[in-house]
């Protein structure tokens, strides 16, 4: 594959200082529950350091519990390679980030994270597995890493990034039942809160990869490698969806699974249907398979928003390489852009092949954006006030241009390589 370098901003990201706090160790393997969190005094897991209470908790009010606890609103635990346990954190209220993170040059490992709530805490460098544990739960939970989901309103800037979240490592020898109940999902997001953020995660072989369900939460440069439901759902307003890499689709109808898989998933949360807006779509690179003779085939749509109405949306720069109709699909939009999408097959010279469609289910679709794209086809009629311009029949020299292009640019930002899991953002191995 050719690769032209292309530049884009990324929003979202913090370039300002951060208050500069004191910094703790763990280390399971020379650490001591009784040190004193020094580099040459290590606590041993971070699981430890927290039911022992050893990090000052704010309440929403302000109220402290575990006054005396030396690790406070501003620092940072580094954990050294080897087995951490679970990270749990009910909730709490930070001025300034702290932050559980790898040391540099150390791996270490969790079976699990979860913070209910509060604001600002951090997740970096982990690896999250709930088979890492030494006696693996007999069923896995839900999801492996949820921010958000049992905390207040106010909650804010819980942040996972940098993590190797993943079900299994090999699911070789999974049948098509076993990908339907065995994977838990990946990275949850909400429903409480806002602003929560997952930057340059890998996640492997999960049912659902990333769910994102609190509004303004940024979902950026992570991949979804190997799922069998969707690879991200998007499900409230402001939701920032950029610069991800999602991957190998398994299991569908005729395997018993009756998910209708996606790439990329819009819907109301907790009601199915009902008005979204000003979500962003950019530049997400989505490939239905990357390798041949992968099993358990499955149309995959690409990015498949059937649940309006949509409102204020932006969708671009995304390329979608799948074998469904639906490449790009708006339902109900209302004011949204739908600018410089490249959608393609390589499977088959006959129909299906992804298009770029403006459709409705309650024909209220007005007022649309859809230019410059490329695709087999575009249906855009169920808007009567559309502003169409330079759509064009989409090649296979044009759409790997725009596929080299895009997967350069977000190598550039996030690495070509993932730095926990060590695996490529993509390596396409089918043309």
């Amino acid at each position: 594959m050719t690769c032209v370098l292309a530049v884009f901003l990324l929003p979202g990201f913090q370039t300002g200082p951060e208050p500069a706090g004191r910094t703790f160790y763990c280390d399971p393997v020379r650490g001591d529950r009784n040190g004193d969190g020094s580099a040459e005094r290590p606590w041993r897991t971070v699981e430890e350091v927290l039911s022992a209470r050893r990090v000052q908790i704010r309440g929403p009010d302000g109220r402290v519990a575990n006054a005396d606890a030396p690790v406070r609103p501003g620092d940072t635990i580094l954990l050294r390679t080897g087995y951490h346990g679970e990270i749990r954190i009910a909730s709490g209220y930070n001025d300034a980030f702290v932050t559980i993170a790898a040391e540099k040059g150390h791996f270490p490992q969790v079976s699990r994270v979860e913070i209910g709530g509060g604001r600002r805490w951090r997740i970096r460098g982990l690896t999250v597995s709930p088979s890492l544990a030494p006696v693996p739960p007999a069923r896995p939970p839900a999801d492996l890493v949820v921010l958000g989901e049992r905390g207040e309103e106010d909650s804010a800037e819980l942040v996972v990034e940098d993590c190797f979240v993943y079900g299994v490592l090999d699911a070789s020898g999974w049948g098509a039942k076993d990908w339907v109940e065995r994977p838990p999902g990946g990275i949850w997001l909400g429903r409480h809160g806002k602003g929560h953020v997952a930057r340059n995660n890998y996640v492997l072989n999960t049912r659902f990869g990333i769910n994102l369900c609190a509004p303004g939460v940024v979902c950026e440069g992570n991949v979804v490698d190997g799922f069998s439901g969707d690879g991200i759902r998007v499900t409230r307003d402001g939701q920032v969806v950029q610069y991800n890499v999602v991957r190998n689709n398994y299991v569908g109808d005729r395997d018993g699974d009756d998910n209708h898989d996606d790439g990329i998933q819009a819907f109301l949360f907790n009601r199915g249907t009902g008005t979204l807006r000003g979500v962003t779509v950019r530049g997400n690179l989505i490939v239905h398979r990357d390798a041949p003779n992968l099993p358990f085939p499955n149309p995959l749509q690409g990015i498949g928003f059937f649940d309006g109405p949509l409102v204020d949306f932006t969708v671009e720069k995304n390329v979608v390489l799948t074998n469904h109709w639906h490449g790009v699909s708006l339902y109900d939009a209302q004011n949204c852009r739908i600018e410089e999408n490249a959608c393609f097959s390589l499977w088959t010279r006959e129909p299906p092949r992804p298009w770029i469609m403006v459709g409705g289910k309650r024909r209220v679709s007005r007022g649309n954006t859809v230019r410059n794209n490329l695709a087999h086809s575009f249906h855009l009629g169920a808007d009567p006030e559309v502003k169409a311009e330079n759509n064009r029949p989409v090649t296979a020299e044009a759409f790997y241009r725009r596929m080299g292009e895009l997967l350069a640019a977000i190598e550039e930002k996030f690495g070509k390589t993932h730095p926990v899991a060590q695996r490529p953002r993509l390596v396409l191995r089918i043309r």
